[in-house]
């Protein structure tokens, strides 16, 4: 499977990252995974680290589904890294299909994996 993640409990963050060919399953999988673990919360943070995607399969509809989804709560701040312009594509799908279902989390897309670390460093610092 080309997706991975793991809890950082120190920092209460979520970091994932993907590599070649992603499909709706794996995505299911590892959300599965971290959404399961007796440790997470919806006040984590997360990181998506998508530089190494080469394909993304979700059709809108799974993308659609995904967002439906509120693991995540109010002031929660998720940051995916998107350098490619299909990825990049399919995350702005899924941050305005999640305002849409209105969901309370904060996410952002950075096209560098730097960016994203002090975004959410920035969040840290003021909790």
């Amino acid at each position: 499977m080309p997706c991975h993640c793991e809890l950082d409990l120190e920092r209460r963050r979520i970091i994932c990252r993907a590599w070649g060919k992603v499909t709706y399953e794996d995505v299911m999988t590892v959300r599965g995974k971290f959404a399961s673990h007796p440790s997470f919360t919806p006040d984590f943070s997360q990181i998506y680290d998508g530089r190494d995607i080469t394909r993304i399969t979700l059709t809108a509809s799974e993308v659609g589904a995904l967002a439906k989804d509120a693991l995540f709560g109010p002031g929660s701040r998720r940051a995916f890294v998107a350098p490619h312009s299909d990825t990049y594509g399919a995350v702005r799908t899924f941050k305005i299909y999640r305002e849409i279902n209105a969901g309370k989390e904060e996410i952002q897309i950075f096209r560098s994996i730097e960016d994203a670390e002090a975004w959410l460093s920035a969040d840290q610092v003021m909790a």
